[in-house]
């Protein structure tokens, strides 16, 4: 039975991957981190665009932020169902929910745009491709094993940062990475449908998406407004790292931009 594969003893093991819900002005911005992530990643852009007056939600994606068991028995269905649901609360309150993802929540924002076109989205190192080949093998990998320890083992300053560390990304996960993979899959099948004004931030730097992404989705949605930036120094996670300013500046003025 599903409950029975949900640890009883679980719980968020660190504050910053809490949801977060920004109270502002009329237009509402639903902002959704990346696989393996947390809010806490989008905590800085979330912060920024509420001082420039928009009411900012950031929710949790299932089996994130909590313990490897959970993450395992997450599905990439639970992590649609999580952004549209976010979407539609949103939309029930506020005439205007602009959409922002990061990474994987980027793949996830292109597939709620193509479903309700959202006015404006912005997508932030969005994960459409992966320059890691074995993206694509791992509906296969995932039958032989559910985790792989990889040999580099990440340390940070807080605690909290390597709890998840030690949950999360000291391992590759061959049946969640096949689940980023279908999700890849479907969004492709639906660019056509985006109409929304987009704006996509790569990175010359980031090691996981490669630049083409930018070119692939602007050459296949429908939108008629389409900017693109690219960074010179930031990492993946491009929302929260070496040019957060920037990034933050940039969706904050596109989300601005022609607004009374």
């Amino acid at each position: 039975m599903f409950l029975d594969n949900i640890p009883e003893e679980i719980k968020i093991g660190y504050e910053k991957s809490f949801p977060l819900f920004l109270k502002g002005g009329e237009i509402a911005v639903l902002l959704i981190h990346g696989y393996t992530g947390t809010p806490h990643d989008m905590y800085y852009l979330g912060k920024r665009l509420n001082k420039e007056g928009f009411t900012v939600f950031i929710p949790r994606l299932p089996g994130h932020g909590t313990n490897s068991t959970d993450f395992l028995n997450s599905h990439w269905r639970d992590w649609v169902r999580r952004v549209l649901d976010s979407y539609i609360e949103l939309k029930s309150k506020y005439n205007k929910v602009y959409v922002s993802g990061l990474s994987m929540g980027g793949v996830l924002t292109l597939l709620l745009a193509a479903q309700f076109n959202p006015e404006k989205i912005a997508l932030a190192a969005p994960a459409l491709e992966a320059t890691d080949w074995r993206l694509k093998l791992t509906p296969i990998i995932k039958i032989f094993t559910k985790r792989i320890k990889k040999n580099k083992k990440f340390e940070y300053e807080e605690d909290g940062l390597n709890k998840l560390a030690r949950e999360y990304w000291d391992y590759d996960w061959p049946s969640k990475a096949a689940d980023l993979y279908k999700l890849q899959r479907l969004a492709k099948k639906r660019l056509s449908k985006i109409k929304s004004d987009t704006l996509i931030i790569v990175s010359k730097k980031d090691k996981t998406v490669p630049l083409k992404v930018a070119d692939e989705i602007k050459n296949n949605i429908s939108s008629k407004i389409i900017k693109t930036i690219v960074l010179e120094k930031s990492p993946h996670v491009v929302v929260n790292d070496i040019e957060k300013e920037k990034v933050a500046n940039e969706i904050i003025k596109f989300f601005k931009g022609n607004e009374k």
